[in-house]
């Protein structure tokens, strides 16, 4: 397995072992972190199962992801808008003439 490291995390009290990227193990490492503080941040705010902290880490990881690609979507769609400007304009002065 070239390039490829074994580790384990443990979320929510669990170790889950996997084999991984060697370049990408701090990667792992520090998203497993983020997930465990999201998870102690839910456990006091209300009574659950850990399944459920899970499930409302990876809600809240998915919304900011979604939030983050619409956030690269908008200067795109603003290029389009303004290239569709240019069109408009390019065809009024075209029926000036």
């Amino acid at each position: 397995m070239a390039g490829k490291r074994r580790i384990s995390v443990k979320l929510a009290g669990k170790e889950y072992p996997m084999t991984i990227p060697q370049a990408e193990e701090e990667k792992y490492r520090k998203a497993a972190l983020d997930i465990n503080s999201m998870i102690a941040v839910y456990k006091t705010r209300f009574m659950a199962e850990p399944e459920d902290y899970l499930a409302m880490a990876a809600l809240q990881i998915a919304v900011d992801k979604v939030g983050l690609e619409m956030a690269r979507e908008l200067p795109e769609e603003m290029n389009r808008l303004q290239e569709i400007g240019r069109e408009i304009d390019g065809y009024l002065n075209d029926l000036k003439r």
